[in-house]
């Protein structure tokens, strides 16, 4: 997976004002999917498949995750602090984030691939 940074944090003159305001309206899903298609005690999985330039709204993330693709794409992250990010993905690629080292987040990701972006999320439940 490669990452390059298209804004930097802070900078939101580039921002579709409609996307702006999704985030200024500050109703975050808190899910990393649609719904996911195991969950247990410890952990939620989600296979998530995109259509070119469909995307995920913004989510408010405050437990560790990963990304696995199952397909080669592209796509693009806004997150809450303005930054923009780029993403390369290939099949296989696995992306882990970590809540302790890197902090919540607040995001969203739009398919940017001309086919569909297949991947899986692993997300961890916080311990009792």
């Amino acid at each position: 997976m490669n990452l390059i940074e298209l804004s930097p944090e802070g900078n939101f003159e580039s921002w579709e004002v409609t996307r702006l305001n999704e985030l200024r309206s500050e109703q975050f899903a808190e899910s990393l999917g649609h719904s996911p298609i195991y969950e247990n005690e410890e952990f939620r999985l989600y296979n998530i498949i995109l259509k070119p330039k469909e995307r995920l709204p913004f989510r408010k993330i405050t437990n560790d995750f990963s990304y696995t693709f199952m397909t080669d794409g592209f796509g693009v992250f806004h997150l809450g602090d303005g930054k923009i990010k780029f993403g390369q993905f290939k099949k296989g690629d696995v992306y882990y984030y970590s809540i302790e080292k890197q902090g919540e987040v607040i995001i969203d990701f739009e398919n940017m691939s001309l086919g569909d972006l297949k991947f899986m999320v692993f997300e961890l439940k916080p311990r009792s």
